[in-house]
């Protein structure tokens, strides 16, 4: 079935099923309402390819945030798929995530996701969220405004600097 032979109400149902299954941190409930050739398009994360890896990041998730707590705030239907706006909290205090290991520290954060769909499930999920307020919740970058920024910037600066003088050196040479 295609994207435009979904009706609006089916849609709106496979996405809160989807959710409903995210919120009880369901992996086999959520893999329910996903094709096999699922596309997850993660901010800051990168491409999720095919239900094994699916499975296999939201199982990961799952298990480096155990308290993970994601609740869907609104759903937008429109002639071609659909978006949402979503609220997630957890603890950073199971295993590694992404090379990280867990530290116990905790975050919340606002997101968004565009999905489309095919044949009644889930075909591909853009998924977008501020990974620089994550970051600095787990504790991967410092606080904003804080001395170790602050620091940060400075080496930054003094690194663009440096290689810009460096190019015109080699350029001059």
């Amino acid at each position: 079935m295609s994207v435009t032979q979904l009706p609006a109400t089916e849609r709106r149902r496979i996405l809160e099923g989807f959710y409903t299954a995210y919120a009880n941190r369901d992996v086999d409930g959520m893999m329910q309402w996903v094709t096999d050739d699922i596309v997850e398009d993660i901010s800051g994360i990168g491409f999720v390819r095919g239900a094994a890896e699916e499975r296999a990041f939201l199982s990961g998730l799952f298990s480096s945030f155990p308290d993970l707590d994601t609740r869907l705030v609104q759903i937008v239907i429109d002639d071609h798929g659909a978006s949402v706006e979503w609220s997630r909290r957890g603890t950073f205090e199971g295993t590694p995530f992404q090379g990280l290991r867990a530290n116990g520290r905790a975050f919340q954060l606002r997101g968004g996701a565009f999905f489309e769909f095919s044949d009644g499930r889930i075909r591909r999920i853009t998924g977008y969220y501020d990974t620089a307020a994550f970051a600095r919740d787990i504790g991967l970058l410092p606080k904003d405004n804080s001395l170790s920024e602050g620091t940060l910037k400075r080496l930054f600066n003094l690194r663009t600097i440096f290689r810009r003088s460096l190019k015109r050196l080699r350029r001059a040479g």
